[in-house]
């Protein structure tokens, strides 16, 4: 036979004795008392094997987590039936199931908060349900199941609350690392970024404050050194410090400000240099460097009522030195009866101050002096136009319009009115042309008159183009052209018909 045991799930076989044969030689048999007597004590013996097999081993078997739990205990082949387990042991037997199966839930879920960090950000609410399970575990291993299995059932919850509580716990310590970070409490920061990143590794807040925090030391020690030069005056090398706090940590309010502050500073002071050139420069007319220097403060400072008044000086400054130059340049090419040249200065001057008087007067006597110099030209340069009386007419008039000059101050407008007055004297003195023809020729010259017949004519007429035509009957009517030019001898103009029709 066989009855369980408490070390595994394997029966442990009891051993009871069968009866052995008879031999030969064998002692005699006991007499028919001592027998009955015999066997009724290993009847006993059996059954209280089977009582302390059912208080005591039974409920270990029981309390396994196998199908085989839930089937009904082997019968065990004896010769006589034990009895049935009393209620309290399957009690006890349900029991002490029910507080391992809730320890077996507990040690999962402690299991899964501890990869989740737990022991970092759990604090006293874990510490609280470490302490339940110590106190479930006593019950336990004291065989009361029953008050083990509520301490489990409240680590459980205590458990199932700290993971509810992560989102709630991170926020707190994000919130709280920033509070050291604005307080410069390097470790407090770092322990609550540590208990954030605990909870959420990947979370970037968390991450980024870690970062702030291991090098907030350094930090706060590089905006002091920052401030004591600030205090020294020694604004770059301040910008300097400000620059590589902020380098290490660019969400640092105090580095920032420090920063934003001492580079104020540099280029206000920037600022005034730049604009102290520009006036220096603006009063010694020298516009490059003032226009320059004004960029340099616009850059500084864009959009300053300060920089936009001095440009208006600058421009204005600018203008009137441009009106000066063409005025001076139009004066000395008056000097130098370059008028044309003079006007356009003028002209100039005019688009830069259209109410510009004395360009408006310079520019009008320029135009003026330019045009009777250019006519003087083209009569000088084609003295011929001379011979026609309608050029000599307007000769005349143009020597007229000249007549007021003044020779000392225009020395090259008096030399070609002179030159034109005596080109019109030429022009106006009659020159003798000899006309020639045969006698029987009646001869006329056009626009002069008719002179009849002759052998030799001579006639006194100003320089000029003449037509002289002869007619006789019988005979082709022939037409001599020839021009007299004044300060030239003319040759014999001869006028003979000779064609017979």
């Amino acid at each position: 036979m066989s009855v369980p045991t408490d070390n595994d799930d394997q029966p442990v076989t009891v051993i009871v004795p069968a009866a052995v044969p008879k031999t030969v030689g064998s002692r005699p048999s006991r007499p028919p008392g001592v027998t009955l007597r015999l066997a009724t004590i290993v009847v006993l013996c059996l059954m209280l094997l089977v009582l302390v097999g059912v208080v005591v081993v039974l409920p270990d078997l029981v309390a396994k987590r196998v199908t085989e739990e839930q089937k009904p205990a082997a019968v065990i082949p004896l010769e006589t039936s034990p009895p049935p387990p009393s209620a309290d042991t399957q009690r006890v037997a349900r029991e002490k199931r029910e507080a391992e199966n809730k320890l077996g839930i507990v040690l999962r879920k402690q299991t899964e908060r501890e990869a989740e960090g737990v022991a970092i950000w759990g604090g006293q609410d874990y510490d609280a349900a470490l302490d339940s399970l110590a106190a479930g575990d006593a019950q336990l291993q004291a065989g009361r199941y029953a008050q083990a299995a509520r301490d489990y059932e409240k680590v459980s919850g205590q458990l199932d609350a700290l993971r509810a509580s992560m989102p709630r716990r991170l926020v707190s310590a994000l919130q709280a690392g920033e509070a050291a970070l604005q307080a410069g409490d390097g470790p407090a920061a770092r322990q609550s970024f540590n208990v954030a990143l605990a909870i959420d590794p990947a979370h970037q807040g968390g991450q980024k404050g870690m970062l702030r925090a291991r090098v907030l030391e350094e930090v706060l020690a590089l905006i002091a050194a920052g401030a004591e030069h600030e205090s020294r005056d020694q604004l770059d090398a301040a910008l300097n410090k400000y620059a590589s706090a902020v380098s290490l940590d660019a969400r640092s309010p105090e580095a920032r400000a420090a920063n934003e502050a001492v580079g104020a500073r540099i280029r206000q002071r920037e600022f005034h240099a730049a604009m102290s050139v520009a006036l220096t420069a603006l009063e010694t007319d020298d516009f490059a460097d003032s226009r320059a220097a004004l960029t340099r403060a616009d850059g500084i400072r864009p959009g300053t009522p300060e920089v936009a008044d001095t440009r208006r000086r600058l421009q204005l400054a600018v203008q009137r030195s441009r009106i000066r130059v063409h005025g001076d340049e139009a004066r000395v090419l008056e000097r130098n009866e370059r008028w044309q040249e003079a006007s356009e200065h003028y002209a100039a001057v005019l688009g830069i101050d259209s109410k510009a008087a004395f360009a408006q007067v310079g520019r009008a006597r320029s135009l003026a002096r330019a045009r009777i110099h250019a006519e003087l030209d083209a009569y000088l340069a084609e003295l011929a136009r001379l011979n026609a009386p309608g050029p000599r007419n307007n000769a005349r008039r143009l020597l007229d319009a000249a007549a007021g000059l003044d020779a000392e101050t225009e020395p090259k407008l008096a030399a070609k009115v002179g030159r034109l007055t005596d080109a019109l004297e030429i022009a106006q003195t009659p020159i003798r042309v000899r006309l020639q023809s045969d006698n029987l020729t009646d001869v006329a010259v056009y626009k002069v008159g008719r002179f009849g017949r002759f052998a030799r004519h001579d006639l006194l007429l100003p320089p000029g183009s003449y037509v002289a035509v002869g007619s006789r009957s019988g005979y082709r009517d022939v037409r001599v052209e020839f021009t007299l030019s004044a300060g030239q001898e003319p040759g014999d103009v001869f006028v003979r018909c000779q064609e017979k029709i």
